[in-house]
């Protein structure tokens, strides 16, 4: 016959707890490296098997689009597409339509974290002199960052038109969804295709 006491019921109760947690973490182990397969014969659509791709590969398959950025502090090099919708920012940096495209002042923008190209994420980093390379089929511009800061999120003066030639690049804020990143660079060379 067993004596309930204190301790003993204790003792069930932790041995009952452990078991519990490693019986629970087996399973997650096992669905982790044996993942689920799916029976459907639906094959997803082209956008959502890219949305899967790694940053690193859009790099690697992209390496002679024409319209790219390339920041070598952060080990950046991105190609650029018009537009900042949720579609051209999962592969992408985007291009502020209404901002120039070479001479002025360009703004761009991408994702920082929380997607499977995050471009921006390091942009944070940048200080001042930094050096910012923009390349199109027009030819390549060289820009040294001149502010890294942050912005309320309804402040769009920063991609206003500007008569010297410059880059702005905007991105979230993390766990601050009013404000927004923003590194603005000034050109200190510009070399025109041939």
């Amino acid at each position: 016959m067993i004596n309930y006491t204190k301790r003993n019921v204790s003792i069930f109760t932790l041995v009952l707890t452990i078991s519990i947690f490693i019986f629970f973490n087996l399973i997650v182990s096992y669905f982790t490296v044996n993942p689920v397969k799916s029976t459907s014969k639906v094959q997803p659509s082209n956008e959502i098997h890219q949305m899967y791709k790694t940053q690193r590969q859009f790099v690697q398959e992209n390496k002679n689009i024409s319209w790219r950025i390339q920041i070598p502090k952060i080990n950046l090099d991105a190609h650029i597409k018009e537009g900042t919708s949720l579609e051209v920012m999962l592969n992408s940096v985007g291009h502020f339509t209404q901002t120039s495209k070479w001479d002025g002042n360009i703004g761009l923008a991408a994702h920082n974290r929380g997607n499977t190209c995050n471009f921006f994420q390091e942009i944070k980093n940048l200080k001042q002199g930094d050096e910012i390379i923009y390349t199109t089929t027009k030819g390549k511009k060289v820009y040294k960052v001149q502010t890294n800061k942050v912005i309320l999120e309804t402040d769009w003066s920063y991609l206003e038109n500007t008569k010297d030639n410059r880059i702005t690049l905007i991105t979230c804020e993390a766990n601050r969804r009013e404000y927004r990143r923003c590194i603005q660079a000034v050109e200190i060379a510009s070399y025109e295709s041939k």
